[in-house]
């Protein structure tokens, strides 16, 4: 009978518990790197050595699982082919199972690099090699956390005002930033430099990666030779790392409210509602309300699918990650996806007793029954043997890991505990009506890691860091100005109301382009002390939702939304890049997704005519503009404010793959694309209801259209 090692060895994903007999926690890159050093030594080795694999288990191998190349992996045949084959990947993006495939998947990863670290561990010399072994045992594949700092060297603060400054920046760590990394190799334990395997994915053209066809299915628009992030052209051998670092950091405003959105508001309650970006409603679609597998109502334009989507984009830019077909090819991909994996685990966390619908249909299994392809539970032979379920992805201790943030919670717990662990962790960068101030974060964990990070033999003696941000003026700024005006009379308190419907619209297209100035940074404002009370002026935050029919764009494309006058937002011939990069930019809402004749799954949603969902809060770019010169600014975020402002400021641009940019009313017509403004409001005894303005769409499509010169 063979052994738990040999089965891992055949791909049989048996998991870190059983291999290693205990249970560790994913940590984010830079802790793992920081406290367990020989632990990320051989994590970089063992990822280079799989990089030059051409086998089975090889890192072209199993990223390849996710999208090209299109063929199956160990002849496992996919259940979304229609065509009788296997083409793009078994991702099942835009269903129910999204987040449970990808467990297995990153478990299939995980335990392959482990392995390979134990044969390395193996070559050292004693004493190392009792020290390696032990180090290797304490692997388990870290996360990307978008919310730590990693440099207290400032950010501008993106919006009209030239006065705001951050002092954090929260760009890619730089151990994914640097070409080249130093590690200490066998048998000595001598540091050496080597091209470092989290910087790039260098494609062996001599072997055939990836096939001609598959190449050519994405049109020319990647370099074929390695994966790049934010490139400007297919030629690049290097990423363009301040328009990375001003992506992530620009996300990350208002992404931290999706991230705690997701994981413990009422809108997303139910695995149908937070799981997948799907709409499952009939008929003309003029709401965003979801349908469940029973036809249940469910209220909520976001989800764990399109805050995954968006990272795609905000880390890829148009490089490799923002493309489902080539995604996993580049090395960041798998620790965004622990990240979103944890997210999933923390959402499973708040609803213990949640999980999928069971299916009404006669003779049909739910969806938490179905196989997750490729992943072999038991194999018998190539293609063949038992494979993973959503019911067997539950429970991630079982599985041989769980968080930092989960260590010593387990189900049945009270989840006041772990939300006052993540506040700890990081209420202090988030802006809210009951907080509208950012500090000084205070505890060690959350500090940036820069320091620690670049005193390490990983760097030493590595041409100057690739930092990308400016040093903040002196004296530093803890606090953020949000608001001083508190002479308005407070709101009354609203009905709780259904949240996030839309109305039918078309859309514009194209405004005059404008140059961008280059300021000094100044010193940022001093706030004064604000109360816990919800104040009149913050009352709310502010979300634009969005919907549009998957294949839209027959292939990934984005919605960028902007809060900016006529001739502030970059013409309509503008490239992507310039859009993202606008002061202006409140989010996006990209479209993680393969056109029909490179992903299968793909296919039979487009034929489907399945509609995603997706929302951005956009009330960090609206606090910028509160205070600003009469007629150019923003009273407060009361619906009288807003309202008129958003008809005069609100408008968007969609960018499809091939970097054309479409007129949003051919999209409004022929995808069903639609937009709404919705609102949660604070109020004074700690509850939040939803609002939603359908009234004002229609005005802000007329101010946008073309002929209003937007």
């Amino acid at each position: 009978m063979a052994t738990t090692q040999e089965l891992a060895t055949q791909g049989v994903v048996v998991g870190m518990k059983a291999l290693t007999g205990d249970v560790q926690p994913r940590v984010d890159i830079d802790t793992l790197l920081i406290e367990k050093p020989d632990t990320f030594n051989l994590m970089l080795q063992a990822l280079a050595l799989m990089q030059k694999n051409p086998n089975l288990l090889g890192y072209y191998s199993i990223a390849g699982i996710h999208g090209f190349p299109s063929t199956s992996w160990d002849g496992v045949l996919n259940e979304f082919s229609s065509k009788g084959a296997n083409f793009g990947g078994y991702c099942p993006h835009g269903r129910m199972i999204f987040p449970t495939w990808h467990r297995p998947f990153l478990m299939l990863l995980e335990q392959t690099i482990y392995q390979n670290m134990v044969e390395i561990a193996g070559k050292y010399d004693q004493p190392h090699r009792d020290r390696y072994q032990l180090a290797a045992k304490a692997f388990r594949l870290p996360y990307l956390d978008y919310f730590r700092p990693r440099d207290d060297r400032g950010v501008k603060w993106p919006g009209p005002r030239e006065d705001q400054w951050f002092k954090y920046d929260f760009r890619l760590p730089d151990v994914f930033n640097e070409p080249r990394i130093n590690v200490k190799l066998a048998p000595s334990d001598t540091i050496k430099e080597i091209d470092n395997p989290l910087y790039a994915y260098r494609f062996k053209t001599e072997t055939g990666q990836l096939p001609q066809g598959d190449w050519a299915t994405t049109r020319g628009r990647f370099s074929t030779s390695q994966t790049l992030r934010w490139p400007t052209s297919t030629t690049q051998t290097e990423h363009d790392l301040p328009a990375l670092s001003e992506s992530l950091n620009k996300a990350r405003q208002a992404t931290i409210t999706t991230f705690f959105d997701l994981i413990t508001t009422a809108p997303y309650a139910t695995l149908a509602s937070v799981a997948s970006d799907r709409l499952l409603a009939t008929g003309d679609l003029t709401s965003f309300e979801k349908l469940d597998e029973t036809k249940t109502k469910i209220v909520g334009s976001g989800s764990i699918e399109g805050f995954h989507g968006n990272y795609h984009n905000f880390i890829g830019g148009k490089g490799h990650m923002s493309d489902i077909s080539v995604a996993a090819f580049d090395p960041v991909f798998w620790f965004h996806h622990a990240q979103i994996d944890r997210v999933w685990s923390l959402w499973q966390a708040f609803h213990p007793d949640v999980w999928f619908p069971k299916t009404t249909r006669p003779n049909q299994k739910s969806e938490n029954e179905k196989d997750l392809l490729p992943f072999y539970r038991q194999r018998s032979g190539p293609g063949k043997g038992k494979f993973y379920t959503s019911d067997d992805t539950k429970n991630t201790e079982d599985l041989g890991y769980t968080y930092d943030d989960l260590v010593g919670w387990k189900k049945g717990d009270k989840t006041d505990a772990l939300l006052k662990k993540l506040k700890a962790k990081y209420d202090w960068q988030r802006v809210k009506p009951d907080d509208p101030t950012v500090t000084a974060p205070k505890k060690t964990s959350v500090l940036p890691s820069y320091a620690k990070v670049h005193a390490s033999y990983f760097f030493t003696g590595l041409s100057k860091p690739k930092t990308t941000s400016q040093p903040v003026p002196q004296p530093r700024s803890m606090k953020l100005h949000i608001v001083q005006s508190l002479n308005i009379a407070p709101p009354p308190a609203p009905a709780p109301v259904a949240m996030m419907m839309s109305m039918s619209m078309s859309m514009a297209n194209t405004v005059p382009p404008v140059a961008e100035s280059s300021v000094a940074a100044p010193s940022p404002p001093v706030a004064p002390v604000v109360t816990k009370k919800i104040d009149p002026v913050f009352d709310r935050e502010w979300y634009v939702d969005s919907s549009v029919q998957r294949s839209a764009g027959h292939g990934p494309f984005t919605i960028y939304f902007f809060l900016a006058k006529p001739g502030e937002v970059p013409s309509a011939d503008a490239d992507s890049n310039v859009l993202a990069r606008s002061p202006f930019l409140a989010g996006i809402n990209h479209m993680f997704v393969a056109s029909s004749d490179a992903c299968d799954n793909c296919g039979d949603l487009e034929a489907l005519g399945q509609i995603s969902s997706d929302t951005t809060p956009i009330t960090p770019l609206l606090l910028t503009y509160l205070e600003l010169p009469e007629g150019n600014g923003l009273e407060s975020l009361r619906p009288e404010h807003v309202k008129p402002f958003l008809i005069k400021y609100l408008r968007w641009r969609v960018v499809f793959k091939s970097g054309e940019m479409h007129d949003p009313r051919d999209l409004a017509e022929h995808s069903s694309f639609k937009i709404g403004v919705s609102a949660k409001v604070y109020h004074d005894d700690g509850t939040k209801t939803y609002e939603d303005y359908p009234e004002i769409v229609k005005a802000i499509t007329d101010n946008a259209s073309e002929t209003a010169g937007a």
